[in-house]
């Protein structure tokens, strides 16, 4: 083709691409120096430890790979490499036992597919594949805030998520870079009015990560603004019905995991008992936040939480956030309800903290204030650097195993 008639991509399309991707490499390339660096502090994990359920014997600094395989990882390769056991299994007291039951399956059966058609092995597979994912995840995500909200919020979206305190977890052999990448493609294809592929992708994220339940406000709210704007289409009743259809399905699809591992099983509450087994009770957990803001700060901090959760109220309740769309307005009203009242005070709550992506839109309208408007770029640069240092104690403290006098991330 003639240079003169070549079809230039316009500026604006090259920057939703490379801009995600650029952040995104960045951030990986430190996370492997940071697990390469840290992993001469993991100690040996033979078979048979008390505090630590080990199922694939690791030696003392195992390297990237294997620091990116502990912990969940362990579970997801079990899984992926045997599947899902037909009989629970059972402690000396009869009580259900540990066991795969409690993780989703997308993400494992995926690395295990592509075990068996690559024969590559789980400790490559695994990582290789959850970075590709969250690479996918944030490109969406980029295009999701940059079309909804605009081109400043898509850019610190993407800074703040890659550069997050749990981001390296993307790297590793766990499930948030699946549920990021299924969120984002939900509320996409919500605000594109998809409805058909949404229902798909519903399906997907209910057995990715047990958080759908949190996507029908976001359905609710989708739905009420075209009602508001008289934009329901020609056949008003059907858009109604279709809409409640659709925001029952969402939370009717909470209980499909568990539903697969009753009959699976042949085990009634068979997904209850296996997260017992963890000592995670499914059920309202309002009073173990409450129970933990206490322990840190006493009454002081119960006061400080409370007026923490009504800014944000105020805040979501004003044109601030309104902006964002109803799609992400609903996603970010129902999701930290939902970690307030569903997650237990674990120390699992600050990766699932991760899908919280709404919150950076707070933090791109404060870098925009007026006081230090023209710095923002320079603020935005000085939070990604403190971000990478608490990526650092992240990888440190909750992913390389460097003694056994805690089990942090013992929890599904």
């Amino acid at each position: 083709m003639d240079r003169d008639v070549q079809v230039r991509v316009p500026f604006h399309r090259r920057f939703e691409v490379w801009f995600p991707a650029a952040v995104y490499l960045l951030s990986r390339l430190f996370v492997v120096v940071a697990a390469s660096y840290l992993s001469r502090y993991q100690i040996a994990l033979p078979i048979g430890l008390e505090k630590i359920r080990i199922t694939y014997p690791a030696p003392a600094d195992p390297g990237y790979l294997g620091v990116m395989t502990n912990w969940d990882g362990q579970w997801y390769r079990v899984i992926a490499e045997h599947g899902y056991p037909a009989v629970l299994p059972r402690t000396d007291t009869g009580a259900v036992d540990m066991n795969p039951w409690a993780f989703f399956p997308v993400f494992p059966l995926a690395v295990g597919a592509i075990m068996r058609v690559t024969g590559l092995p789980f400790a490559l597979v695994g990582p290789v594949l959850s970075t590709l994912i969250g690479f996918a995840a944030v490109h969406l995500l980029f295009r999701l805030v940059d079309r909804a909200v605009g081109r400043w919020e898509a850019v610190v979206a993407v800074v703040g998520v890659c550069f997050y305190v749990a981001s390296p977890i993307f790297s590793a052999s766990y499930t948030e870079s699946t549920a990021l990448l299924l969120v984002v493609v939900c509320l996409s294809l919500l605000r594109a009015r998809r409805y058909a592929w949404l229902v798909l992708a519903l399906l997907v994220l209910a057995l990715s990560r047990n958080v759908v339940i949190a996507m029908a406000p976001a359905v609710v709210a989708h739905a009420v603004v075209r009602w508001r704007q008289d934009d329901e289409g020609p056949d008003r009743v059907r858009f109604r019905v279709g809409m409640g259809a659709l925001t029952l399905y969402a939370v009717v699809l909470t209980w499909l995991w568990p539903s697969i591992a009753a009959i699976v099983t042949q085990t009634p509450h068979a997904y209850t008992q296996t997260m017992l087994a963890w000592h995670i009770k499914t059920s309202l957990k309002l009073y173990q936040w409450w129970d933990l803001v206490y322990d840190y700060a006493g009454i002081a901090g119960q006061v400080g939480g409370i007026v923490v959760v009504a800014l944000y109220a105020w805040w979501m309740l004003s044109k601030h956030s309104w902006r964002w769309g109803p799609e992400l307005w609903g996603w970010a009203g129902a999701y930290p309800a939902y970690l307030l009242l569903v997650t237990n005070t674990t120390p699992s709550r600050v990766r699932y903290a991760m899908l919280a992506f709404t919150m950076t839109l707070i933090l791109a309208s404060a870098l925009r204030w007026r006081p230090w408007r023209r710095y923002r770029y320079w603020l935005l640069g000085a939070v990604a650097v403190a971000g990478a240092v608490q990526m650092w104690w992240y990888t440190a403290n909750y992913l390389v195993i460097d003694s056994l006098s805690t089990t942090s991330l013992l929890y599904p």
